[in-house]
């Protein structure tokens, strides 16, 4: 099976992925700098076909726990 990652035509499952604002409430910032983290490739994010962020959710809540332990937390 591949990631919708690479086929922009496909739709994230909603039940794997986060939203943005889902995101943005975990890590506890607002939407904006989850949306740039997603440019900058400090999170792993896949693109709806009407253009929207999701995030993989068990390696997004992965992420959000180690930075509240203030560990490093760059996924790559």
């Amino acid at each position: 099976m591949t990631e919708p990652d690479d086929h922009p035509n496909v739709a994230p499952d909603p039940a794997r992925f986060l939203t943005r604002r889902e995101v943005s409430r975990l890590f506890g910032v607002s939407p904006s700098t989850v949306t740039r983290w997603a440019r900058l490739g400090l999170l792993r994010a896949a693109r709806t076909p009407g253009g929207h962020y999701r995030f993989p959710a068990e390696e997004t809540r992965k992420a959000a726990a180690l930075a509240d332990t203030g560990a490093g937390w760059r996924l790559d």
